[in-house]
């Protein structure tokens, strides 16, 4: 098996580059070329399945993690909404014991933070429209509509030194409340395709990546629980019908892409 907290470490970026590993469901590792390491979603332990008991099976995890918490080596950790497949409870006081890690999460993370035992100085809440200065990674939290079921959820805009990654986050297919970052220049666009819980679809995806003009488009957010779903496949072909400028990319567990700009 892969030894993937050795490999991110490893990992070598040149400059105007951004390595991009995908951990499975909406979990993403980002790393720059002055080896920054920021993680945005890491569910690394069968916590949903844990929390969930009453729909038995449908929420167990599928895909085995290629991390135990006590591996993450990060600057950041960023979660976009409480859920337990983004805010992993279980994971994040292992995570913290690393005193290298900053955490940053939606305002519904607030007490989640403070339920795991992370230090006040350790977190910080991210709102909507607010920006934060990473070092080399300009972070904006963006529109992104879960509904009811996470009215505080957040996608996120991220600027790696020109390099531009939209993290759509859970959220429905809104492009009237996305003209703005229409208007900008999206390199990575990485959504949801699961089409459950009020997320985007497959089609969907690829009708966004037609919206943002997206150059390269990393579907996520699929195959992890049974309840989850998602076609991978349907979104290749989808991608072919709306959004013929965008490279579509389907990427493996542990997998690493490197962005060139």
């Amino acid at each position: 098996m892969i030894n993937l907290a050795q490999t991110i470490r490893e990992t070598k970026v040149t400059p105007s580059s951004l390595a991009i590993f995908w951990l499975a469901q909406a979990g993403f590792v980002f790393k720059t070329a002055n080896d920054k390491v920021i993680y945005v979603d890491p569910y690394l332990t069968d916590y949903v399945q844990h929390v969930l008991p009453e729909y038995g099976l449908g929420f167990k995890r599928m895909m085995a993690s290629l991390l135990e918490p006590e591996e993450v080596e990060a600057d950041y950790v960023i979660s976009t909404h409480s859920h337990a497949d983004h805010f992993d409870g279980e994971a994040m006081p292992r995570i913290a014991q690393n005193p290298r890690v900053h955490f940053i999460g939606a305002p519904d993370c607030l007490e989640l933070y403070r339920n795991a035992g992370v230090p006040e100085d350790r977190f910080t809440i991210l709102h909507l429209g607010e920006t934060m200065n990473l070092g080399s990674c300009q972070l904006t939290g963006v529109y992104a509509d879960h509904g009811d079921l996470a009215p505080e959820a957040l996608g996120l805009w991220m600027d790696f030194d020109g390099i531009t990654v939209w993290q759509v986050g859970d959220s429905a297919y809104r492009p009237d409340m996305w003209e703005d970052l229409f208007a900008r220049k999206v390199d990575v666009l990485l959504p949801p395709i699961n089409g459950a819980f009020g997320n985007i679809n497959d089609v969907d995806a690829a009708r966004l990546a037609a919206d943002a003009n997206a150059r390269v488009t990393i579907p996520c957010h699929f195959w992890m629980f049974p309840l989850h779903y998602g076609n991978p496949a349907g979104f290749l072909e989808a991608c072919k019908q709306y959004a013929p400028q965008t490279t579509p990319l389907l990427m493996t567990q542990g997998e690493c892409f490197i962005y060139h700009k």
